[in-house]
């Protein structure tokens, strides 16, 4: 169950961060003067319309698919097209003629939905007053659905799940917490179930086909269904190759960043070799105030895209990071010994911080202690235009040389 949520919460992110980016690129996205954006009765629109905007409300007739992103989203109107929702709370009154694609903290259907709903929720609710003609699938935390009918299947992986609504194909359900069958609730086909608890099923309630329970009892347990447990079990088997695979994609990658930036990688082992204290009190302020600045951009919606693109730079800070902190492992275990050699410095710090990631729970802190190190570096070697290079560092005779006095470290410029 663990590995089938990590999916699933990929999954969201990527729908989540396509659907804000496509907000952000799309230049016909009509940027909000006002906190409160409307479409009136009488209004109609021929044509697809895009928003974004604190609060929405629309009340007249979309003829093309709508794409709307705001804190408070209210749908009175009609959509002839699909329905595309980023917001922190939905309510649909009105029918939306095609599919649902909404991604919400809350969300409330009360209307007729024309094709397929795809929801990812905190709270889902589909009241009696909504019909589903085609499929549902749903992620959150608590789904209850009373339609007066879902058209084919439904599909759903969260919490709780309320089902009391007539069902026109199989029903696949993951519900960590629960799962009941209200008494008008009929399922024509067969109905697979993980969880945590057993189904239960109020008088009245049917299902025409098989029932398929599987108990989820340890964290590491996965629906049988799909064959994820198959797929898991052989993903197991090939772990070590992929594991090697990857290692070799790394230091390849690696090897290519230090042919481009040697001087950089050079810079940020001296950084943090000459200013230890410095470089982890200035990655502390980094990692502290980065999380902090997405969560602020990300409170309102024009900042959004800003957040996701400190996100996205955060990220590849990250990897970066983790590059330099090998190299800088590497060469201070080769460089007393053989000088300076910076590519087999490179492979043999990837293979300190491969080993690391092997130890479950010491092996990630020290790598998290070690990246700290390297992002204040990072920090550092920015705003440092001269770095000291030893002479002669290739040599080893020269190298300890200079250890034992006949030699002087000299300042060149970076410029």
């Amino acid at each position: 169950m663990k590995q089938f949520n990590k999916v699933t919460i990929k999954l969201v992110l990527l729908l989540f961060i396509g659907l804000t980016t496509f907000f952000l690129l799309c230049p016909k996205v009509q940027a909000a003067n006002s906190d409160y954006v409307r479409v009136k009765q009488n209004e109609l629109i021929e044509s697809d319309y895009l928003q974004a905007a604190q609060a929405i409300q629309i009340d007249g007739v979309i003829r093309g698919d709508a794409f709307l992103s705001g804190g408070v989203v209210t749908i009175n109107g009609v959509i002839d097209g699909d329905l595309f929702v980023l917001a922190g709370k939905v309510v649909i009154n009105g029918t939306i003629n095609n599919n649902l694609r909404v991604i919400a903290g809350d969300v409330t259907v009360n209307a007729p939905i024309g094709r397929n709903a795809l929801m990812v929720c905190g709270n889902c609710s589909v009241s009696s007053e909504a019909t589903i003609l085609g499929s549902i699938l749903a992620v959150g935390g608590n789904f209850d659905l009373s339609a007066i009918t879902v058209g084919r299947g439904i599909r759903f992986f969260g919490g709780r799940l309320y089902l009391n609504s007539p069902v026109g194909k199989e029903a696949f359900v993951v519900a960590d917490k629960e799962f009941l069958l209200g008494p008008t609730a009929s399922i024509a086909g067969n109905l697979k179930y993980t969880g945590s608890n057993s189904l239960t099923m109020e008088p009245g309630a049917t299902v025409s086909g098989q029932i398929s329970y599987e108990r989820s009892t340890t964290p590491d347990s996965a629906p049988r269904f799909f064959g994820a447990k198959n797929f898991l079990t052989l993903y197991r088997q090939v772990k070590p190759v992929t594991d090697v695979f990857g290692f070799a994609i790394s230091a390849l990658i690696g090897f290519i960043l230090l042919g481009l930036f040697p001087k950089g990688f050079e810079k940020v082992a001296r950084a943090i070799e000459n200013r230890p204290y410095a470089s982890f009190g200035w990655g502390i302020v980094i990692l502290l105030l980065t999380p902090l600045i997405v969560i602020l951009f990300a409170l309102t919606i024009v900042g959004i895209p800003v957040s996701l693109v400190l996100l996205f730079l955060s990220y590849l800070a990250w990897i970066g990071a983790s590059y330099l902190t090998a190299f800088f492992l590497g060469r201070k275990i080769l460089l007393a010994r053989f000088g300076e050699r910076r590519g087999w410095s490179l492979f043999m710090g990837l293979l300190i911080i491969y080993l690391l990631g092997l130890v479950p729970i010491l092996g990630m802190l020290l790598k998290v202690l070690l990246i700290t190190f390297t992002l204040g570096a990072l920090l550092l070697s920015y705003k440092q235009r001269v770095i000291i290079e030893d002479k002669g560092l290739p040599a080893v005779s020269d190298f300890l040389a200079i250890r034992r006095g006949r030699g002087r470290p000299k300042k060149i410029s970076t410029k």
